[in-house]
């Protein structure tokens, strides 16, 4: 019903209300025999040398025309029909959409033999190209019959596009067949493959044919929709796009000398000598790349195929055989691991080769495929813990472990044989995988690292634990240069865009629970948003043992010092004379021991750590000697005069000196000591003075509007506050009276 409908339809709107648009009929009559007419005219029989199929097609041609002489006839009953019934039945319109479809269906066959009819024009004007040996005329035809499949690849008529396809597989094979062996002839002209990068001077006319069939070959290719499936052996080889026709053929030769050599029984299929096939691919590379480039690049750039790039084509032919070659030899080399660790290392060498010395882009598929393969991947992670594990335990109990690379002189860091030797341990690591396409693959070698780092950290503490009691005669300097110069080095790996874009995917994998996709390629802005660095836990772990470190060194040296200063800290300082009652004031004699001992071990530090490590050491050394003296010398005793003067004299002229050729102001660095000292060299008078005034600021809040630091500050005195400076001041034996 929806069909009557529709016939229904369409005859309204084709003949409309009025009878006298019956008229219509006689003209669609009219034009149907015209084009009727046009298809007998067009039709010609095929010679006896076309192809079979194109033979069938005409046979059905003709059977068509039969149908299309019966169809007329019955178009000429109906016609009258028409005529004389429209107005009277209902049954009319029926009628009428059945003439209608039969018209479209002779449209559909009209479009289908004037194809038919192109393709067999195409198929003789090829066979007379060949027959005539016009090699242009075949290609130009050859393009001809891609460009119609192309317009005719979605057509409805299904035996339609399959005959067409059947035919342009035809010729593409036999024209390749041709051009393929004229190929190969004018190769062996130039002498293709060459052999150390020597090409002979080929006559002019082989090289210009070698352009000429190039160009040929190019155009000859097929079309992507009717390219053949590929029979993939691996996964791996998918990733790898088909090689265009003239480079295909020209990697020919190479790929038989490779499979002649490197497989079967061959004295050089060694597997313990995968760098023979490394060097040779390498070599064929270096070898063609420069012909390449100068005589097919510029027949790619004539037929518009400027992003190609002859040179990569050719790569990516050789770097193909490789992958094949590797990928059927790991899964047996990984139960040795001697021979698959040696595989491993050479395949990263020819990849880093690859890309280093002929510019092969990252994007390109390439060997690294072959090693993160899972079963692979997992092997190749275990060998290399296995052998750092290895390396380690040989750097650590080298008798050189611990001796510096250079003399102080040259060598401000104090680099250890040990520390250098760890470091370029994990700079390998990274070297080795830093060409890996996949983060996940790049953050498992980045944990393999944290983990030999903590692993590093642990064995160092180990050492310490067995070392002697004196730390500034046994390893602990060594080890505290090698903890320093390995975290600062770590500060710097940090920020590299290596290690950045692992703290970008990190960061990623961990907020998706370990579970998300890290993939996602890591982008200038969103690096700088991160906070902190893929090395920072173990980074504060050595910083950490490093400050632990200087404050056990700082401590042995107190200790000796202390343990010299027992005279000095129990000196009649009550009771001394003035030092003005002297010609030239000296050093108290029961200080000397303690400073010749403090001098040494500043000397030997110095000796022993490097500069940023000592420059921490003696700041920290002259701290804890501040608070030694402030505590332990100045508020243990009391001062007249000459006591005081003298212990001014002490700090100022001797101790503070030896700290002197470190910074310009050492006094700095003694702030208690040296404020102390001026509170007991204080006139009597103004001593007394200031003790009222500090008095009263406790008491009353200030004098005149004069806080107590204002106070103290005028005597320049800024660390100790107004409490602390009262107590110094009752040390004065000439203020011990006046306590009241």
């Amino acid at each position: 019903m929806d069909l009557r409908k529709n016939v229904i339809n369409k005859l309204n709107i084709e003949f409309g209300k009025d009878v006298k648009n019956i008229s219509k009929s006689h003209e669609l009559y009219k034009k149907l025999q015209e084009e009727k007419t046009a298809i007998e005219k067009s039709l010609s029989l095929a010679s006896s040398e076309v192809p079979s199929k194109v033979s069938a097609a005409i046979k059905g041609v003709e059977d068509t025309n039969i149908e299309i002489n019966k169809l007329t006839a019955k178009f000429d009953v109906l016609n009258v029909a028409v005529r004389s019934q429209l107005m009277k039945v209902e049954g009319t319109a029926s009628q009428l959409q059945d003439h209608i479809d039969k018209i479209d269906n002779l449209k559909r066959i009209l479009a289908y033999l004037r194809c038919v009819k192109a393709i067999e024009d195409i198929s003789k004007g090829l066979e007379s190209a060949l027959a005539e040996k016009d090699d242009p005329k075949c290609v130009e035809l050859y393009v001809s019959l891609c460009n119609l499949n192309k317009q005719l690849r979605h057509s409805k008529c299904q035996h339609l596009v399959i005959f067409l396809s059947d035919t342009v597989h035809f010729w593409h094979n036999l024209l390749k067949q041709k051009f393929a062996t004229e190929f190969d002839m004018v190769l062996k002209a130039i002498k293709w493959p060459f052999v150390n990068n020597v090409l002979a001077t080929p006559p002019p006319d082989a090289l210009h044919r070698f352009q000429l069939l190039t160009e040929f070959l190019l155009q000859l290719q097929l079309p992507e929709d009717l390219l053949p499936q590929a029979v993939v052996t691996s996964a791996l080889l998918t990733d790898f796009a088909p090689v265009c026709l003239p480079i295909s053929l020209l990697i020919r030769p190479l790929r038989k000398r490779f499979l002649f050599h490197f497989y079967g029984a061959k004295q050089t299929n060694r597997p313990d000598k995968p760098e023979w096939f490394f060097t040779q691919t390498l070599t064929w590379i270096r070898d063609h790349e420069k012909f390449v480039s100068q005589w097919v690049q510029p027949v790619l750039n004539r037929n518009n195929l400027h992003p190609v790039s002859a040179k990569l084509e050719m790569m990516r032919g050789l770097v193909q055989l490789v992958v094949e070659k590797l990928h059927s030899e790991l899964p047996h080399l990984q139960y040795d691991d001697t021979l698959f660790s040696h595989t491993v290392d050479e395949t990263l060498g020819f990849d880093r080769e690859l890309r280093d010395s002929f510019g092969y882009p990252a994007s390109q598929p390439s060997v690294i495929g072959v090693l993160t393969q899972a079963q692979i991947f997992v092997k190749w992670i275990h060998m290399e813990k296995k052998y750092a594990g290895e390396k380690m335990d040989a750097m650590l109990s080298s008798d050189t472990a611990w001796l510096p690379l250079s003399t102080p002189e040259l060598d401000e860091l104090r680099v250890t044989e040990c520390g250098e030797s760890f470091l370029t341990l994990l700079l390998t690591i990274t070297e080795r995988y830093s060409s890996l396409p996949q983060p996940g693959h790049r953050l498992q070698f980045l944990e393999l690292q944290l983990e030999l780092l903590d692993d590093f950290r642990v064995r160092l503490l180990q050492l310490l634990h067995e070392e002697p009691t004196d730390p500034l005669n046994s390893l602990l300097p060594a080890i505290l240069n090698t903890i320093s110069y390995l975290a600062s080095v770590l500060q710097e790996w940090g920020g590299l865009t290596h290690f950045l874009q692992l703290q970008y995917y990190k960061v990623q994998f961990d907020s998706a629970g370990g579970h998300g996709d890290a993939g996602q390629k890591a982008n200038s802005t969103e690096m700088e948003g991160l906070q902190g660095t893929v090395f920072d836990d173990v980074l504060g772990l050595l910083l950490h043992m490093k400050d632990e470190l200087i404050n056990t060194l700082c401590e042995a040296v107190m200790m000796d010092v202390m343990a010299r200063s027992r005279e000095y800290r129990k000196d009649k300082w009550f009771a001394m004379p003035s030092p003005k009652e002297l010609v030239n004031p000296t050093v108290t004699p029961s200080v000397c021991l303690m400073f010749q001992v403090l001098a040494e071990r500043l000397h030997q530090l110095q000796e022993l750590l490097s500069v940023p490590l000592f420059s921490t050491a003696w700041q920290t050394l002259a701290q804890h000697l501040n608070q030694f003296v402030y505590e332990e010398v100045i508020l243990q005793n009391n001062f007249n005069e000459g006591g005081a003067m003298q212990l001014q004299y002490d700090m100022t002229r001797n101790m503070f000196p030896l700290f002197g050729q470190f910074t310009r102001k050492p006094d700095v660095h003694f702030p208690q000591v040296k404020e102390s000292c001026v509170l007991l060299n204080l006139p009597k008078g103004s001593a007394h003075l200031l003790r009222d005034t500090l008095r009263s600021c406790l008491v009353d809040g200030g004098v005149e509007g004069l806080q107590e630091e204002d106070v103290l500050a005028e005597i320049g005195v800024h660390r100790l506050d107004a409490e602390k400076a009262i107590t110094i001041l009752n040390l004065r034996t000439d203020l011990t009276h006046l306590l009241a």
